[in-house]
């Protein structure tokens, strides 16, 4: 196994199974088979909703035959039943139907801000008349909106089943957050504003409008993974020269605090000797060369594949990616640059040179204790059965 975290990450972002296998229903819901992950746990709330909470308005919710049914209420602003319970890292399923007049959405990562939910929210959106169907999209409740929909993601889009039961998988891992719809991907976001929260199931405000109109979810399960928190890293600011930094064993996120100066000192942070940032005051330039991989030397390129610049305001800028590509998060989270290139090494070394003055704080996102020792055996998991009935 090439890299512990890495492996993690390939049997919990894996496919669930494709478009035709989750229409056409395997019954087998093993999913990640590793003895030592902790085991799936039933997220259906009881009768009384006891480890639950009303949020917001004064939408109803019942529980029959393993069914939680959501009935909109006329005049009231949006609901939400919320678990009382926080999660951080997390592998989540479950099953919607929902009244093709009605918006809803399942939340994750979340909190109470007064009577209403702040967080990431994962959209139902079954209007027929529209037919936009961003199901499965991410969408921050309260905050900064849209943070990645389905209209480039035609193939999400076409998976979605207006008036049946749709399966929808969250997988939420340290910075790195995915979904899928009925066995296809949907949406993916790399993001550390929001590392832990409650779950909460939405039934969105009808104005006045009097019959109930109703969503419903069965088969809500979900598997704990802990939580990632962020740790300082060893800096010596006050040295000249470049320094090199090793990121922990299974952190491939990390985070710097610029300062910012009046006569525009840059620095310079560089990994695998193939992506190269450089930040000013107000902009950054960045360029990345070819990979090398394992098989074949022929991706490898003199000179720089790609190459720009862009603007950021604020302080922190936040790294992260895969063996694929990087995810630069700048300022508050408002803008990204993706990057078709390697994210940082976990467990290799990031080099940081330039006024290294301008460098408040440096940390590392690294997993929960549980995470770190799970082996994986089988990064094939298979979605539960789907059905219309």
């Amino acid at each position: 196994m090439k890299w512990l975290w890495l492996g993690i990450c390939l049997m919990v972002y894996g496919p669930v199974t494709d478009k035709a296998g989750a229409d056409e229903g395997p019954t087998s819901s093993q999913g990640l088979k590793s003895p030592e992950l902790p085991q799936w746990e039933s997220l259906l709330p009881p009768e009384d909703l006891s480890g639950w909470k009303i949020l917001g308005g004064r939408a109803r919710y019942l529980i029959e035959d393993s069914v939680v049914i959501g009935q909109s209420t006329p005049n009231s602003p949006n609901t939400w039943l919320i678990t009382e319970r926080q999660f951080g890292d997390f592998e989540l399923e479950y099953e919607f139907l929902c009244d093709p007049s009605l918006n809803s959405g399942v939340q994750i990562r979340s909190e109470a801000a007064g009577s209403s939910a702040r967080g990431f929210q994962v959209e139902i959106d079954v209007d027929d008349q529209r037919k936009r169907f961003w199901s499965a999209g991410l969408y921050e409740e309260g905050d900064r909106g849209w943070i990645d929909d389905l209209k480039d993601n035609p193939e999400a889009r076409a998976a979605h089943k207006p008036h049946g039961w749709n399966h929808v998988r969250v997988v939420a891992v340290g910075a790195h957050l995915q979904t899928w719809l009925n066995g296809v991907a949907a949406a993916e976001v790399f993001d550390t504003r929001r590392l832990s929260g409650f779950i909460g199931l939405q039934v969105h405000g009808v104005g006045n409008r009097q019959d109930p109109l109703e969503i419903r979810w069965r088969r809500l399960r979900v598997r704990d993974l802990g939580t990632h928190r962020w740790t300082p890293l060893p800096l010596q600011s006050d040295q000249n020269g470049p320094q090199s930094i090793t990121l922990p064993k299974y952190c491939s996120t990390f985070r710097v605090d610029l300062s910012s100066e009046a006569d525009s000192p840059t620095v310079s942070i560089l990994w695998k000797g193939q992506v190269q940032l450089d930040f000013s005051t107000d902009s950054l330039d960045y360029s990345y060369s070819g990979i090398v991989t394992e098989d074949s030397a022929e991706n490898l390129k003199s000179g720089p594949m790609g190459a720009g610049k862009d603007h950021f305001r604020g302080r922190f800028q936040v790294f992260s990616g895969d063996e694929k590509r990087s995810c630069l998060v700048l300022s508050d989270g408002q803008k990204r640059l993706f990057l078709e290139a390697p994210g940082p090494p976990p467990g290799g070394q990031i080099v940081l040179s330039g006024r290294l003055s301008r460098i408040r704080t440096l940390e590392a996102l690294i997993p929960a204790e549980s995470t770190k020792k799970a082996h994986p055996k089988d990064p094939e998991g298979v979605a539960p059965k789907t059905s219309d009935q």
